[in-house]
């Protein structure tokens, strides 16, 4: 097989794997309250990529690792990633997730809120029932970073941050710590030395995927408005790196900033800039020493097809930017 038919194949499993997620259930815990499952179930009916199941199974491949003790896994690290979308849904006053409203534009802003932690209490409840120790110690370091992660996001709305250190910081809690604890999963419960290797793949591809991400904010697709991060307040770590390159776009966004309002025309400002050449060159080079840090640590794993999947999916990755 090519890279991209190996890429093709380990996803077409992985969904056909992943059919028993269609239904929030899983091992979950039915709440007695109904409006709590409605909550969570629907995100979780929307389906999303996946990806955290994806590693679950994927760096769980090379030990043979029968597919049902991924379940529970699979399940919490989806069940986690679906609570935290509720809450981010809140916070961000958001009315769309996953082209449909979201739950505090059909409920309130209280109900997602406390059906987000309903589905994060028993995702480490049924980590601690049957779960591997290890694993739900992990999963716990995971929600302590994710929470870090929304307050420093949060601190810093309508701010231009001073230093890089903090989108990278921010990537590390919000992005890569559910990814790292996703392709953890196979080499804890193998006892692989590969887990160091797959924790610092897991970690760099976070980065790159965050900042592909970004891009994506800036320019618009099909599925994504432009401009959305900056409609919240937020300047995402592509933007940022924009106004650094750009001292006219820097003094337009701090005005902006200060005055706490967002136009049309700001969106339009940052889009005009991330077209012109040298920063295009800029964005390249960035994305590319990405690449770089992914590949580097996919190459230490042991498993030949895991090494070719993972180069096929950075590339990829790169493919939605480029």
């Amino acid at each position: 097989m090519n890279p991209n038919q190996v890429l093709e194949s380990a996803f077409d499993r992985g969904q056909k794997y992943f059919s028993w997620l269609d239904s929030l259930h899983g091992p979950i815990d039915r709440p007695l309250v109904e409006t709590v499952e409605k909550s969570c179930g629907l995100i979780w009916d929307r389906k999303g990529k996946r990806l955290r199941c994806h590693f679950v199974y994927w760096f769980s491949e090379p030990y043979q690792i029968p597919a049902t003790t991924l379940e529970l896994y699979s399940w919490a690290v989806e069940a986690i990633h679906t609570a935290t979308l509720l809450h981010d849904d809140v916070i961000d006053k958001a009315e769309i997730r996953r082209a449909g409203p979201s739950a505090n534009k059909i409920f309130d802003n209280t109900i997602p809120v406390l059906s987000g932690d309903y589905l994060m209490s028993d995702a480490i409840h049924q980590l601690a029932l049957n779960g591997n120790p290890e694993l739900l110690k992990s999963m716990c370091l995971a929600l302590k970073k994710l929470s870090q992660g929304e307050v420093l996001q949060y601190q810093n709305q309508f701010k231009i941050s001073e230093s890089e250190d903090f989108y990278r910081l921010l990537c590390d809690l919000k992005t890569a710590s559910l990814l790292n604890w996703a392709a953890s999963v196979g080499p804890t419960l193998a006892g692989s030395k590969d887990k160091l290797h797959a924790l610092n793949f897991a970690n760099a591809y976070g980065l790159l995927y965050q900042f592909t991400d970004d891009i994506l904010d800036i320019r618009g697709t099909h599925t994504k408005s432009i401009g959305q991060d900056l409609n919240e307040g937020k300047l995402n770590w592509a933007a940022w790196k924009l106004t650094q390159n750009d001292p006219e776009l820097k003094r337009y966004l701090s005005e902006a900033f200060s005055a706490q309002k967002i136009t049309p025309d700001l969106s339009a400002r940052l889009a005009d800039s991330y077209n012109k050449k040298s920063q295009q060159k800029l964005i390249q080079s960035i994305l590319l020493d990405a690449k770089q840090d992914c590949l580097t640590s996919a190459q230490l794993l042991s498993s030949d097809y895991l090494r070719q999947l993972l180069t096929t999916l950075v590339e990829f990755t790169l493919s939605r930017v480029f």
